[in-house]
C-alpha cells in the first residue's frame, strides 16, 4: 500500500511542467552517533492557476516515511499546503502542512506533521548573499535550532549544505549534499 500511494503521488506531482524537485543525501551527527538519509521535496504549481501539489519522502535506516498533498498561492510571495501520507509505524496514518514565504532574496520553508510516531517540524530561514552563498537559520525537531550555511555552483544543479544545531545543551551537525532536477 505504502508504495502505491508514494507512486501515485510521484507520478501526480511530476506530470506539471512547472515543478521544482530537490533531492537531498544528508548525515546528522549528534554526539557519538550518525544518521545517513535522503529526502526528496517536489513542488509544482498548476498552469495559470494559484494551486498546486507538494510530496515529501524521507528514508534512513530504521524509518520511512512519505506524504503528499495539494497547494494554494494567494499571491507570489505565499505558498500553502496540507496533505497526507504514511510512515513506519504502529499507527501508519501522517498529516502534515507545509507554509512557503519569500522570493528570489530570502525565503522560509517550514513543514508541519502529525500522527503516528507523533508531531514533527521543520523551519529553514535562508537569504541568499550572491549566486553562490545562501545563509540562515534551521530549526527542527529532536535535532534543536541554530545557522545554517548553504553553498550553490552557479548554473549547476548541485548544491551542499551544513547546519550546526543546539537542543538542550546537545549538539547536532547536519551536512548534505543537494540535488535540484
Amino acid at each position: 500500500m505504502k508504495k502505491i500511494f508514494i507512486i501515485f503521488f510521484v507520478k501526480v506531482t511530476l506530470v506539471f511542467t512547472q515543478s521544482n524537485v530537490e533531492i537531498e543525501l544528508k548525515n546528522l551527527w549528534s554526539g557519538s552517533q550518525s544518521l545517513y538519509s535522503i529526502n526528496s521535496l517536489i513542488m509544482n504549481s498548476f498552469k495559470n492557476s494559484n494551486y498546486g501539489t507538494y510530496l515529501w519522502l524521507y528514508k534512513n535506516d530504521k524509518w520511512s516515511e512519505g506524504y503528499g498533498g495539494l497547494t494554494y498561492m494567494p499571491t507570489n510571495n505565499l505558498q500553502l499546503g496540507a496533505g497526507l501520507g504514511i510512515e513506519d509505524a504502529e499507527n501508519p496514518l501522517r498529516l502534515s502542512s507545509m507554509i512557503w514565504l519569500g522570493n528570489k532574496k530570502w525565503s522560509i520553508l517550514s513543514l508541519f506533521e502529525d500522527g503516528g510516531s507523533g508531531k514533527w517540524h521543520q523551519i529553514n530561514a535562508k537569504y541568499t548573499f550572491n549566486n553562490c552563498i545562501n545563509f540562515g537559520l534551521m530549526e527542527e525537531k529532536f535535532s534543536g535550532s541554530g545557522p545554517r550555511l548553504e553553498f550553490n555552483i552557479p548554473r549547476f544543479p548541485i548544491s551542499a549544505w551544513i547546519s550546526f544545531l543546539n537542543a538542550n545543551k546537545k549538539q547536532s551537525f547536519y551536512f548534505a549534499i543537494k540535488l535540484r532536477l
